[in-house]
C-alpha cells in the first residue's frame, strides 16, 4: 500500500503536546535559576571526593537536560 501525501501529512505519531512544552520550559528554568548554587555545592565537595566523584557530581545538571530532552522525545513517540 502506497500513503499519500495526505496521511503522511496527518501522521502525528511525533508530536510533541502543549502540556509537555510548558513541563519542559518550566524545569528547564528552575536548572537556570538553581545552577549557581548547585555548582557551588558540587565544587566545595569536589574538594573532598576522589577526581572521579568530582566529575560526576559536576555532570549531574547537564545530565539531567538530557535526560529531560529524552523524555520529551519519548512522550512525543507515545501519544
Amino acid at each position: 500500500m502506497q500513503d499519500t501525501l495526505l496521511d503522511r501529512l496527518s501522521d502525528t505519531r511525533g508530536r510533541v503536546q502543549y502540556v509537555d512544552i510548558v513541563l519542559a520550559f518550566a524545569t528547564l528554568i528552575s536548572f537556570i535559576a538553581v545552577a549557581p548554587w548547585v555548582y557551588t555545592a558540587i565544587q566545595m565537595g569536589a574538594r573532598v571526593v576522589d577526581p572521579l566523584s568530582a566529575t560526576l557530581l559536576q555532570l549531574i545538571l547537564p545530565l539531567f537536560v538530557i535526560a529531560m530532552i529524552i523524555s520529551l522525545g519519548i512522550s512525543a513517540r507515545t501519544n
